[in-house]
């Protein structure tokens, strides 16, 4: 309850303004973690099937841009979600650097400021794990 406070008062400062309603929905929604017992392979299973690509892929190395989206979102849903360590996630997601799972989440993290419609993948994933 603490934290979903923290939140709101911390985007009401960033933007200067007060929230609406729907904002404030939005923090508390996107601020549940799933409780149940997911896997890595769950997730990465559940991430691949919504964005209609092999689960096969995120685990190569290519840098293609269908790929790439959701390699980056599995990996900020492992962090932020599941609290997987950078480099454990690097590991379990084809043997990559920490320094490269750090970048991913953070990209997405940026990507959620401006884009509604990451936002709404994200929640809709959130709800299928």
């Amino acid at each position: 309850m603490e934290g979903v406070i923290n939140a709101v008062v911390c985007q009401t400062q960033l933007k200067k303004r007060p929230l609406s309603i729907l904002e404030v929905k939005n923090l508390i929604k996107n601020s549940t973690k799933p409780k149940k017992n997911i896997s890595i392979k769950d997730v990465v299973k559940i991430i691949s099937e919504f964005y209609n690509i092999s689960e096969e892929s995120v685990y190569d190395k290519t840098r293609k841009k269908e790929v790439v989206k959701p390699r980056q979102v599995i990996m900020y849903i492992l962090r932020e979600d599941l609290n997987v360590s950078f480099p454990s996630i690097g590991d379990k997601i084809g043997g990559r650097d920490h320094t490269t799972v750090i970048h991913s989440c953070e990209k997405i993290k940026e990507d959620l400021k401006n884009n509604q419609v990451l936002v709404d993948e994200i929640s809709q994933i959130r709800s299928m794990l």
